[in-house]
């Protein structure tokens, strides 16, 4: 499994690390992968917003960082209110797919919402077609839920993973 670091967004980010960030927003896959159109906003404008959301109460924000410290992605936790949360990833680095960097950073991130936030469970929602996602949800310890209406005539795969279960997982695992 590989060794990631998640960069809190509050601690500031590089020139490089916004601009990347940025890129992943206005990438057509993984837009579509996210259920958006790309990004057709400015640089500047995106900087604002990002930075404006992240002073809210609700959400916490990291930037991946493979071994190298290279910028690879971000995931945050929203919607915060004190038992649960939802949990959204952006793995950036395309050639960093299927190679677990994904259920690296997922699991870092639940460990901050369980050990650090307290909280009792994490929830997502994922395309029900985007099976790689969900393979790699389950590697992170979420379990399928089941499946709602999305927008678009799309279909969600509701996943969650309880912070009793994470810790009975992550205690096998001796992480």
């Amino acid at each position: 499994m590989p060794e990631v670091r998640l960069k809190d967004f509050r601690e500031g980010l590089s020139e490089e690390e916004w601009r990347r960030f940025y890129d992943a927003f206005r990438d057509p896959e993984i837009a579509r992968l996210n259920g958006h159109r790309p990004l057709r906003i400015p640089f500047w404008l995106f900087r604002r917003m990002v930075q404006t959301e992240i002073l809210r109460k609700d959400r916490v924000a990291f930037g991946v960082l493979d071994e190298r410290g290279e910028w690879i992605g971000a995931v945050e936790l929203y919607e915060i209110d004190g038992e649960k949360a939802t949990l959204g990833i952006i793995l950036s680095a395309k050639d960093r797919w299927g190679k677990g960097y994904g259920p690296a950073a997922v699991r870092k991130a639940l460990g901050y919402a369980f050990r650090e936030l307290g909280l009792l469970r994490v929830e997502l929602r994922t395309f029900r077609w985007n099976a790689r996602a969900r393979r790699a949800f389950e590697k992170a310890g979420f379990s399928l839920v089941g499946f709602v209406p999305a927008p678009g005539g799309e279909e969600d795969a509701v996943m969650e993973v309880t912070r009793e279960a994470w810790e009975g997982k992550t205690h096998k695992m001796g992480v």
